[in-house]
């Protein structure tokens, strides 16, 4: 079993609180995480706020180094995000792998995102004799929550767009993921240098106390986590004074007309549902299929998920999609799947525990466009047919809209979904769960440069400098 301790400035620190983490695999305990109190907490904040402000870093040797120790690793990584978040071993190779290519690729990443201040001439009154520059600052220090559902790879994101672009960082990971973070932190005191690691604070705690505790501490708090409490923790900052940056819930709705390829819109679909057991903000939950189409792809999808091997993940272990975190998911589930018609799945918890469940597929009317609000976290997917312009209303009125999907080779139909979409993410013709590590995580997007922009620009502060 894993001891799990926060890392204050290079240091391994044990708090007074335990926690006992179960594998959602078996039940077994994988780790005891050692939390800080309320008052340990402010004394790691106060601490990093009498730090002097980092600089931008310039150096990416040791992002090489961290590279260096996830490859030697990989397997002992691997075996503890299957115990840790109940994915299987494709997945967990998954979030292992994009975590190397992050590493040895954020150089050439920030290489491309490099560009000088923003001048111009131009202002009111006086035109082109004042010069206006758009520039930028590191915040100083900033406090970032992390979630249960993507393990490392999320960790790590912050933590190097952090550092990297001149600030502090105070992360409080899920402690439900308390194991995978220890083996990061063995990387990071092994790779990043002293003067690296003093700027960086990995915390166990309370998740409320980290939120009250950074609104009054730091300079900018990125929220990632349920969207229950992003208003509160919005209006918190506004009072404050306070930066904040949220991201919540989401998932994917696509849409196929009847020109797509239904073989690989169905395949990636499926893969949409089941990919890390349907626990991401990209998960697909709402497909559309124009109605000459529909009993076709309908056939193909169904077959698909049909077949799902669903069972306790493990090396070697060929299951196609593993437990979910708790036993309330499950539940919840089959509550809503009851409520419309049912195609697929199975509406009992399957034999290897409660919170085990097969994918479930349920038919939607062009009336049930509620199902969009429903709060569901698992892998469940509503689909339903279309003819025309029938398809629009879903896009309009998804509240929780993150990724948007069309399946299409006609290009004129392409065009109408990118004009008619809301969301930030927009896919074509590819499988929605295949995203980029850096930008857009939830679909209560954060405030920044923009919507969109990267997470080095988000963690920088934009002014306007006025000179004569």
């Amino acid at each position: 079993m894993i001891q799990a301790r926060s890392l204050i400035g290079g240091r391994i620190v044990s708090g007074k609180q335990f926690v006992k983490n179960i594998s959602p695999v078996d039940g077994a305990i994988v780790s005891q995480v050692n939390l800080l109190s309320e008052g340990e907490l402010v004394d790691v904040f106060t601490q990093a706020r009498g730090i002097k402000g980092n600089r931008v870093k310039k150096d990416y040797s040791e992002l090489l180094q961290l590279a260096q120790f996830f490859r030697k690793n990989r397997l002992k990584l691997v075996r503890q995000i299957i115990r840790d978040a109940g994915f299987t071993q494709k997945d967990a190779e998954d979030l292992v792998d994009c975590s190397v290519e992050f590493c040895e690729g954020y150089q050439l990443h920030l290489k491309q995102l490099s560009r000088p201040d923003i001048i111009t001439s131009f202002s009111f009154k006086k035109g082109s004799h004042q010069q206006i520059r758009l520039t930028s600052s590191s915040y100083g220090l900033i406090s970032a929550t992390t979630p249960r559902n993507t393990p490392l790879i999320t960790e790590l994101t912050v933590i190097v767009h952090a550092l990297w672009s001149g600030n502090l960082l105070v992360l409080r990971p899920s402690p439900g993921v308390a194991g995978t973070v220890s083996l990061l932190i063995e990387g990071l005191m092994k790779s990043f240098s002293p003067e690296t690691l003093a700027a960086l604070n990995i915390v166990f705690s309370d998740a409320k106390d980290f939120v009250q505790t950074g609104l009054e501490y730091s300079n900018l708090l990125h929220y990632v986590g349920s969207s229950k409490y992003l208003e509160n923790t919005l209006i918190a900052g506004i009072k404050k004074g306070v930066k904040v940056l949220v991201d919540g819930d989401g998932c994917s709705t696509v849409l196929i007309d009847s020109t797509a390829d239904i073989e690989e819109a169905a395949k990636a679909c499926y893969q949409g549902l089941v990919r890390c057991n349907g626990q991401i903000c990209i998960s697909v939950r709402v497909i559309l299929i124009e109605e000459k189409i529909y009993k076709e792809f309908l056939s193909q999808f169904l077959s698909l998920v049909k077949k799902t091997d669903v069972r306790p993940p493990g090396l070697n272990k060929k299951s196609d999609m593993g437990p979910l975190f708790s036993t309330f998911q499950v539940e919840n589930i089959i509550k809503v799947a009851k409520m419309y018609k049912f195609l697929q799945g199975q509406l009992t918890p399957l034999n290897y525990g409660s919170n085990y469940i097969s994918p479930i597929v349920v038919e939607l009317k062009q009336t049930d466009r509620d199902f969009l609000r429903e709060s569901l976290f698992g892998p469940i997917v509503g689909v339903s047919s279309f003819t025309g312009n029938g398809w629009k209303r879903w896009f309009e009125e998804n509240p929780i809209n993150l990724t948007d999907v069309v399946f299409s080779k006609d290009e004129e139909f392409i065009k109408k979904f990118l004009n008619i979409s809301k969301s930030p993410r927009k896919v074509v013709n590819l499988d929605p769960t295949m995203e980029s590590v850096f930008e857009p995580w939830g679909a209560f997007l954060p405030s920044g440069w923009n919507d969109v922009s990267y997470w080095y620009y988000k963690y920088r502060n934009y002014f306007q400098l006025v000179r004569e």
